[in-house]
Parts: C-alpha cells; sequence; structure tokens
C-alpha cells in the first residue's frame, strides 16, 4: 500500500484542492464531540465510510484509525486532537498510487445557538496527477455537506 506523509490542518489552506463545509447544530460542543469522536459509528452520519475502526488502543495525537470506503482501506494518523474543539487527521497509506497528501480537519466553535461544526478537506495529487485528483474530487464538496446534515440530525435527535 503507497505510503503518505502526516500533515496537519494548516497545510489544508495551502492544498491543491480543498473543500470547506460548516453547519450549526443545536448543541454544546462536547455534545457534537461525542459523536465527532465516536470513529466507529462514522458510517452512521457519513455514509460514504463502510467501517471505520482504530488502529491501537490510544487516543489523540499520533493515535490512528482504519477507514474503509467502497472495500478499499486507508490507515489515518492524528496530528491535531483537541476534546470538544478538533481533531484532524492525514492519510498514511492508502491503495491510491496517484494521491499525494491528504488531510482532513473537524473544528467545533461553541456560538449562541449550539456549535458550529467545519469539516476541511485538502487534497493534493502525486506529480503529473492533479487534474485526476480534481477530477476524482468533484463529488466532495456535496458528500460533506450531506453529512454534515445527517450529523446535525444525529446530535439534535439524540438531545
Amino acid at each position: 500500500m503507497p505510503r503518505h506523509p502526516v500533515v496537519g490542518p494548516e497545510w489544508i489552506d495551502s492544498a491543491p484542492i480543498q473543500v470547506s463545509k460548516s453547519i450549526e447544530i443545536d448543541a454544546p460542543p462536547s455534545q457534537v464531540w461525542a459523536h465527532v469522536a465516536d470513529h466507529e459509528a462514522w458510517p452512521e452520519w457519513f455514509t460514504d465510510l463502510d467501517v471505520v475502526e482504530r488502529i491501537g488502543t490510544g487516543e489523540g495525537v499520533g493515535s490512528g484509525r482504519r477507514v474503509t470506503v467502497r472495500r478499499l482501506k486507508l490507515d489515518e494518523e492524528f496530528p491535531a486532537w483537541t476534546p470538544d474543539e478538533q481533531f484532524a487527521f492525514a492519510v498514511i497509506a492508502s491503495p491510491f498510487p496517484f494521491l499525494g497528501r491528504l488531510a482532513e480537519d473537524v473544528s467545533l466553535e461553541a456560538t449562541d445557538a449550539g456549535t458550529r461544526v467545519t469539516y476541511r478537506q485538502g487534497v493534493e495529487g502525486r506529480r503529473f496527477v492533479g487534474g485526476l485528483m480534481s477530477l476524482a474530487w468533484r463529488q466532495a464538496p456535496r458528500q460533506v455537506e450531506r453529512a454534515l446534515g445527517r450529523l446535525k440530525q444525529r446530535v439534535e435527535s439524540a438531545g
């Protein structure tokens, strides 16, 4: 499986391909965090994922998870983790030889109405495949937007 470098959430701002979506959820950050940090439950609201499982027993910076998408496994590592506020992960191994770097960031911000969740992705293809990556990532903004809508329903219905 090709390896990829760990990049932090700050890298997303300079990534060649960027996706950023936000949603307001009527719940405090701690309640939203409980759902976002429950990795195994991600496929229930981020339905493009088949399975999410922790790698190892730890949690926080340096820990990891394995995500299965359409039977393809990707390994991720967390370079940022602040409970009730943010975590970010970077794909460190995938079956995609054309993928250079991929990082995602989930940030929670308390608001008067509850919590603003911002989900960002940064993607870079390996040399000479930037156009292919742009094509492959065309659906990502809609996928993230739908996932955030399902997260909102899940959190608010759990009340």
